[in-house]
């Protein structure tokens, strides 16, 4: 996350998302802010707000929430934290540490003990790294490392009757999108998670990893992505498991 991003499309999909599977769970977001980049346009992605006859019917409140955000130009995590989008959220926002070279690994290592401290009473958890998952070539302590969660993060964050929502921002991968859904799926099983996901096509193709979900949080994800149509889907029990 960015503070560039904030109330854009896609900060619309996901705390729809969230307030759809919030409610009587305690809530931990874990923003993963990562220093504004300025190499590219992300994050411009407002147009649909000039739009409510399209959008703002699929969450009224929140829509009208975010849209008060950009017309006061005050796009950050706090404005969205500040404008009370989630009953009894509690947010995480210290930004990620950069440093040198060499002090990176022992500073990341420290900033995520705060923030698994920090949800540590939480039974939903959202996690959203810039990026994602950890790619291939993914070290803690190079340079880019904020942009992305580690998996072994995301296994020390498991907890018996926790369930972890993860971004992840669509790549590449040969085969498509479906294809990579089904990489991570199998890929996260290993750490011994359950894996369903959303994958959301709204603005650049994005997925939502659910892991160890409850029946009743898996059904209330199925209804979010009846609730948006066309523009999410819902891909269940993508670590093999019978859904």
């Amino acid at each position: 996350m960015q503070n560039r991003y904030a109330a854009d499309v896609g900060d619309y999909v996901k705390l729809s998302m969230l307030r759809r599977l919030a409610p009587g769970l305690k809530l931990g977001v874990l923003w993963w802010l990562y220093p504004d980049e300025a190499h590219n346009a992300d994050g411009k992605h407002i147009a649909y707000l000039d739009r409510p006859q399209i959008w703002r019917a699929i969450d009224p409140v929140l829509f009208d929430k975010l849209n008060l955000i950009v017309q006061r130009n005050d796009r950050s995590v706090d404005a969205l934290e500040r404008a009370g989008l989630i009953d009894g959220a509690v947010y995480h926002n210290a930004m990620l540490p950069a440093g040198d070279a060499k002090s990176r690994r022992a500073l990341r290592a420290s900033w995520f003990a705060r923030a698994a401290e920090f949800v540590d009473g939480c039974d939903l958890i959202f996690v959203d790294p810039d990026n994602g998952l950890e790619p291939a070539t993914y070290s803690v302590g190079s340079a880019k490392a904020g942009k992305s969660v580690a998996l072994a993060e995301l296994k020390a964050l498991q907890r018996d009757g926790r369930t972890i929502v993860v971004y992840h921002h669509h790549t590449r991968m040969p085969g498509g999108n479906i294809v990579e859904l089904m990489h991570w799926g199998e890929r996260l099983a290993e750490l011994g998670f359950k894996v369903d996901a959303l994958r959301s096509a709204v603005g650049t193709a994005r997925a939502f990893f659910l892991l160890d979900a409850t029946p009743e949080l898996r059904q209330r994800a199925t209804e979010f992505a009846r609730h948006w149509g066309g523009k999410v889907t819902w891909h269940p029990a993508l670590d093999g498991r019978r859904s």
